[in-house]
């Protein structure tokens, strides 16, 4: 009887296992961007208030990595700077306020499959992220193996037929010639996105950051990472956001330790989709526990620093109060540093009311490189 019942359970084990073997497991999907170090300028004249507590690198973004896993979703955001908590928020971090902006809409459909199908490969240039769907046996195909001698038929004849007509292969270019290049391709998915995408989302910033969002770049969701109590962030925004709450985030938790700003959240809070074909943009400001009537928690940039302000912006409300965001492809490659003073851009009428906001673009998973 024990052997029967033994062979019984091994069956049922093998069956389990060829079940499990079949069914796609439930993969995290992970999203990293980089972010150039010495940056944390806003639009490149930006200085920190005088007041020992906002040292050298506070709110210098390095990297930012969003992972989903389960029905969890975890975020984290490094700074340059080792967080510390002077005011004793509890938190481990005083200075900083976080905003995670996101487009859930995909981007273009790669070629060969449908945009959120994770048929195309996850893997972002230069970074890290990876839908842990990319369909292996394409992929072998794409990138050349280990001691490869020479590139397949199909790359010497794009080769050849670029050389013909007097383009430069990525191999050869100068560096500004592939900024140059990254950035008319990023010009011409903006373009596309705008033109063939559907309207949704806020163009709008958060009140007190003082910037708004290119037309086809506009967001559906924000998390704000905050030192400040969950309860109190949610207070502010009812009272400052009211027609924005439920496209914004609130983590019940947020912590700093070492360099890293970290929350996790539900994964059902950012609706349906794959991550890893998501618009991100992450703008790191300052915290204000005293902010002004129209302003989120967020810290000004004036004109001349002082204990408490930043400095090299305007009296107005016209500058973007915003110290560090991504920029260009999120590789933390040197041109994105003028990508960033360029985003954040802006004019200021004669009585220092905007003219022209700061207009930011989203970054998005680079699917298409091998």
């Amino acid at each position: 009887m024990g052997h029967v019942c033994w062979k019984l359970i091994t069956a049922a084990l093998a069956m389990g296992l060829a079940l499990a073997a079949a069914t796609p497991a439930a993969v995290a999907q992970k999203v990293s961007f980089e972010d150039p170090k010495d940056d944390d300028n806003g639009p490149g004249a930006y200085t920190y208030p005088t007041d020992p507590v906002y040292k050298p690198g506070s709110f210098d973004m390095t990297a930012f990595t969003l992972k989903a896993h389960g029905d969890k979703v975890d975020l984290d955001v490094e700074m340059a700077a080792k967080l510390e908590d002077p005011w004793k928020t509890g938190s481990g971090f005083s200075l900083q306020m976080v905003f995670v902006f996101i487009q859930t809409s995909p981007a273009k459909p790669p070629a060969g499959g449908k945009a959120g199908d994770g048929k195309a490969g996850g893997k972002k240039k230069g970074g890290k992220a990876d839908s842990g769907k990319a369909d292996s046996g394409k992929a072998a195909a794409a990138e050349p193996q280990p001691g490869a001698a020479a590139p397949a038929p199909a790359e010497t004849d794009k080769a050849e037929t670029d050389k013909a007509a007097g383009k430069k292969s990525a191999s050869t270019m100068t560096p500004e010639e592939k900024a140059a290049a990254r950035k008319a391709a990023r010009a011409k998915a903006a373009a596309e996105r705008a033109t063939t995408a559907k309207k949704h989302g806020f163009t709008q910033g958060l009140p007190g950051l003082q910037v708004q969002f290119a037309p086809a770049d506009g967001w559906d969701r924000c998390i704000i990472l905050s030192p400040e109590p969950a309860a109190r962030v949610r207070a502010e925004v009812e009272a400052k956001a009211p027609a924005m709450k439920d496209a914004i985030v609130i983590p019940a938790r947020v912590k700093g330790s070492g360099h890293a700003i970290s929350a996790t959240i539900d994964r059902k809070a950012l609706g349906p989709g794959d991550p890893t074909d998501w618009g991100y943009q992450v703008v790191i400001a300052s915290s204000d526990p005293y902010p002004a009537a129209d302003s989120l928690l967020v810290r000004k940039v004036t004109e001349t620093e002082s204990q408490h302000r930043f400095g090299g912006g305007s009296d107005g409300d016209c500058a973007p109060n915003v110290l560090d965001l991504l920029a260009g492809d999120g590789d933390g490659e040197a041109d994105e540093v003028g990508q960033q003073h360029e985003m954040l851009q802006y004019e200021c009428n004669p009585d220092h009311t905007p003219k022209t906001l700061a207009t930011l673009t989203m970054v998005r998973v680079d699917k298409d490189e091998d």
